[in-house]
C-alpha cells in the first residue's frame, strides 16, 4: 500500500532550502541529550547512588526496585512523540517588545518578503470568552505567518500542536486541525498564547513554532466496555504485566513485536 504524501510548499523561494519543515525525528532538543547523557553516566533513576548523591533517605521505602532499570530517557512515549510528525521552524530572528498598553510591536533583521511575519487576533477574539485565561499572557493572541501552505492527500487531514515537549515556554501555540478539502493549507500561520506582559525577547531562527500529524479524516468507530462484560481483558492486562516485569532492563521493542504478532 502507498504511504500517503504531504507536499510542504514554500512561498518565499529559497526557504525549503534554508529552513526546510523537517521530520520531528531530526530534532533532538537539548534537555533529550542530558537525559541520554545521565542514563549512560548514572544509570537507572532508582539506584540509591547516583552522582556521588543519596537518591531516597530511606531506601527500605523507596517506590521502584533499585535493581530495574528506570529513566526518562528509555521512556516509549517520549520516544514516539519525537518520531511522528513534522516540525516547522522559524525562518528568521524575531525581537518582539510587549508594551504596556497590552499591545506588541516586532522587528528583523531584515524586510520580511512577503505578508508581514507577525500579526495579532483582535483581544475581543478569544479573551472575553475564557473563564481562565493564563496568567501573565497577552491578551491577544500572536500570530506567526512563515511562509508555507501545504498539500494534504485526499482521505487526511493535519494536526497542528505545539511541539511537543519543547523545552521554551515563551509561548503555546494554538491546537487546530487543517482540512485538505479547503485547498491549501496555511500551515505557516501560526495563533499562539504569548506568556508575557511586558518586555522584550528575540525568537532565534530555527525555532520550532508548530509540530504537524497527519491523520485520517474519517473519525474511527469506538466503544465503552466494563472490564467485567470484555472477554480479553483479564489475559490482555496480565500479559502486558508479564511483559513490563519479564527483565530488569525492559525491551520494549520487544515488546512492541509481541503485540504486532497478537494482532494490535
Amino acid at each position: 500500500m502507498k504511504s500517503p504524501k504531504v507536499d510542504f510548499i514554500a512561498t518565499i523561494p529559497g526557504v525549503d532550502e534554508t529552513m526546510p519543515i523537517v521530520r520531528a525525528s531530526s530534532l533532538r532538543p537539548n534537555w533529550m541529550k542530558k537525559s541520554a547523557q545521565d542514563l549512560k553516566e548514572g544509570g537507572s533513576i532508582t539506584k540509591q547512588h547516583r552522582h556521588g548523591q543519596e537518591m531516597y533517605d530511606n531506601p527500605a521505602i523507596q517506590k521502584f526496585n533499585p535493581e530495574e532499570i528506570r529513566h526518562t530517557s528509555k521512556c516509549p512515549a517520549l520516544q514516539l512523540w519525537h518520531n511522528t510528525g513534522w516540525i516547522i521552524r522559524l525562518h528568521q530572528d524575531v525581537k518582539i517588545e510587549v508594551l504596556d498598553d497590552g499591545n506588541f510591536r516586532w522587528t528583523t533583521p531584515s524586510q520580511s518578503m512577503g505578508q508581514p511575519l507577525i500579526s495579532s487576533h483582535q483581544e475581543q477574539s478569544m479573551y472575553p470568552f475564557f473563564e481562565n485565561w493564563p496568567k501573565d499572557t497577552l491578551k491577544r493572541l500572536i500570530k506567526f505567518n512563515l511562509p508555507w501552505v501545504a498539500r494534504i492527500p485526499k482521505g487526511y487531514k493535519l494536526l497542528q500542536l505545539h511541539p511537543f515537549w519543547l523545552d521554551d515556554f515563551r509561548f503555546t501555540t494554538c491546537s487546530g486541525i487543517l482540512d485538505p478539502q479547503l485547498g491549501h493549507a496555511a500551515v505557516g500561520t501560526i495563533p499562539m498564547f504569548w506568556h508575557s506582559t511586558s518586555g522584550e525577547t528575540i525568537v532565534k531562527a530555527g525555532t520550532p513554532l508548530a509540530q504537524f500529524i497527519l491523520i485520517p479524516k474519517d473519525e474511527p468507530n469506538y466503544s465503552n466496555i466494563d472490564k467485567d462484560n470484555d472477554p480479553n481483558y483479564v489475559k490482555e492486562k496480565n500479559m502486558t504485566q508479564l511483559l513490563l516485569t519479564q527483565s530488569f532492563n525492559r525491551n520494549y521493542n520487544k515488546m512492541k513485536e509481541f503485540w504486532k504478532k497478537y494482532g494490535w
